[in-house]
């Protein structure tokens, strides 16, 4: 499969489940979503792409590299999950944290429909080409 697509596939779970594991965070400190504790964590977001190369670069192995330049994307979804459920009670973060860990996680098992789409795909336009 295609190594920027692999890249690509590994960044969102990384991003997803570390977004999820904000949400819980916040959730069992007793936090509810609030328009300054969103804007906090959106703000952590934006700085995030500032140290995702700096982070990359310190790690030799690809897989952890890629995963560890996905986590500071992760305020981002956090803070956006937050804003659109503005007023949201510890509970309901952590639930929220929990279906955004598990649809990471779920995409991170779906690797190999993904590696047998793209297999089928290239072979239709090696056919068709």
């Amino acid at each position: 499969m295609n190594q920027r697509l692999v890249a690509l596939i590994r960044e969102v779970t990384g991003v997803g489940f570390t977004a999820g594991l904000v949400l819980i965070g916040f959730g069992v400190l007793g936090l509810s979503a609030s328009p300054p504790l969103a804007g906090g964590v959106l703000v952590l977001g934006l700085a995030g792409p500032a140290v995702r190369e700096p982070l990359r670069a310190q790690v030799d192995h690809a897989v952890a590299a890629s995963y560890l330049a996905s986590v500071p994307l992760a305020p981002l979804i956090a803070g956006g999950v937050m804003l659109v459920f503005l007023g949201a009670s510890p509970g309901e973060l952590q639930t929220l944290g929990g279906v955004i860990g598990l649809l990471a996680v779920l995409n991170h098992m779906l690797r190999p429909l993904y590696a047998f789409a793209h297999y089928l795909l290239a072979r239709v336009s090696g056919v068709l080409a």
